[in-house]
């Protein structure tokens, strides 16, 4: 086998290698909806904004606060099913994430933009109407 070929299936093997490893994060656009893993998602919560009846829609809602409870602005969150399957992973550069997920029991694992603060998680089950807030604290944010 050439010296080519090798390196080829080398830079094949290390590409296979990325696609099998944990998805990156879809950056979501603020006051945008959009579908992340087939989730319906929105990425909201500054301003006038926030008041939007839209946002309602949304099942759950996730916020994320610092040890005096004040929000962080943004983050990034992975959802798993109770199985342990990754359902979605997305970043937000505003306070709230929005998501219309499936009946089911999750997981979430969040972690505050550009903070070296600990990532957080807890499970969770969306609700079956309304709107459930989903407080991830970060006193080391």
């Amino acid at each position: 086998m050439s010296l080519a070929t090798r390196s080829c299936l080398a830079a094949g093997a290390a590409l296979l290698l990325l696609a099998g490893s944990a998805s990156a994060a879809t950056p979501v656009p603020v006051d945008a909806e959009t579908t992340v893993g087939g989730v319906p998602v929105a990425c909201t919560g500054i301003g006038q904004t926030r008041l939007d009846p839209k946002w309602a829609g949304y099942g759950v809602r996730v916020e994320f606060s610092n040890a005096l409870n004040e929000y962080l602005g943004g983050g990034s969150v992975t959802v798993k099913d109770r199985k342990g399957a990754e359902v979605l992973s997305l970043s937000c550069d505003a306070p709230w994430i929005l998501m219309r997920l499936p009946a089911g029991t999750y997981t979430i694992e969040g972690q505050p933009v550009d903070s070296a603060a600990k990532p957080r998680s807890a499970p969770f089950t969306p609700p079956k109407t309304g709107q459930m807030r989903l407080v991830l604290q970060f006193p080391d944010a």
